[in-house]
């Protein structure tokens, strides 16, 4: 069970500019369209997870649990996945551009039009 709901995750991210989510449990939440924006994102678990439209640019998501979690359309500009889990994650037209993917799981992701994306 998620320590948060989105309504909790709505209220620390509209009152805390670089919010610290640092190992927070918010799998299966449905956070479509949040802006999480240089927040603290650190072994947090968003496994399974809807960050469709998420606004994550400068975010630090190191060894963030992100396992199929939905990415679609995710503006991760910047952001620090290093040693983050994204197997089976959906990345389908997700900007990634100068993000930091150093040793990340991809396993079974989904990246198609994803734009600067290399594996």
């Amino acid at each position: 069970m998620p320590d948060l709901t989105r309504q909790d995750v709505i209220k620390i991210l509209a009152v805390a500019d670089n919010a610290r989510l640092a190992g927070v449990d918010m799998a299966g939440l449905d956070l479509s369209g949040l802006n999480f924006a240089r927040a603290d994102l650190t072994r947090a678990s968003l496994a399974g997870a809807n960050l469709t439209f998420a606004y994550l640019r400068g975010a630090c998501l190191e060894d963030a649990n992100l396992a199929g979690a939905t990415l679609s359309r995710a503006n991760l500009k910047e952001a620090n996945l290093k040693g983050a889990n994204l197997e089976n994650a959906n990345l389908s037209g997700a900007i990634l551009t100068d993000a930091n993917l150093f040793r990340t799981r991809l396993d079974g992701a989904k990246a198609e039009g994803a734009v600067g994306f290399v594996r």
